[in-house]
């Protein structure tokens, strides 16, 4: 490959997890130390604050999302862990304003058989008019999948909320995208046979600060 070859946008990610590789393919044959990291002081205090101070964002201003976040972002949400570390993930970042259109339409057809408010509103958006949203479709056949996607879709939101931007988890969208009608969405987003959305976010720079809603603390027991 010539030098001056450019690196594009969609080999950062793949070079990143070699990259991530690297420490243990240089050890050779030596057993690798593993150091437990406790994090104190300003680093302790940064990741509790990050947890406590998230909040579902529902309006977005119209700034585009740099390329380079976004990477950060799914870069964190790769290293989410799962059960045998199967990874029984797919991950669309969507940023395209026609698809992002078109399924805020079928989510539109879709609710308005419930005859719902929202369904009716010309304005509303499922996806908060985010500029990007991101699906996660898990495999059918793995029966934690699931969790593992929750768990993917808890460190997008942590991460994001750490380099500034605003998500919102979007349920109602999960139900439109497995209906049969609407296959033609999930390929053209190229999710495999076998997988279904079980996940969603949308992400952008808040527009809003909202407070944090009453958290039910009696619904947490030690059992000594």
């Amino acid at each position: 490959m010539s030098e001056n070859k450019k690196m594009s946008r969609s080999s950062f990610l793949g070079v990143l997890g070699v990259l991530g590789t690297v420490p243990l393919l240089t050890a050779g044959c030596k057993e690798k130390k593993i150091e437990r990291v406790v994090y104190k002081g300003g680093n302790k205090e940064a990741i509790l604050n990050n947890i406590l101070t998230r909040r579902a964002i529902r309006k977005y201003t119209d700034q585009e999302v740099a390329q380079e976040m976004l990477d950060t972002v799914m870069r964190c949400a790769i290293f989410a862990p799962s059960a045998t570390n199967a990874q029984p993930w797919e991950v669309r970042v969507i940023r395209n304003q026609d698809i992002l259109t078109e399924i805020n339409e079928r989510w539109r057809k879709t609710a308005a058989k419930k005859d719902t408010a929202l369904a009716r509103d010309l304005e509303f958006s499922v996806f908060h008019h985010a500029p990007v949203l991101i699906v996660i479709a898990g495999d059918s056949k793995n029966p934690k999948a699931r969790v593992d996607v929750g768990i993917m879709l808890q460190t997008i939101l942590l991460s994001a909320h750490g380099l500034g931007l605003g998500t919102c988890p979007i349920g109602m969208l999960i139900p439109p995208l497995t209906l049969p009608e609407n296959r033609d969405i999930i390929k053209l987003l190229n999710i495999p046979e076998g997988y279904e959305v079980m996940g969603n976010v949308a992400l952008g720079y808040p527009d809003e600060s909202p407070e944090a809603p009453v958290r039910f603390s009696d619904k947490v027991k030690y059992i000594v």
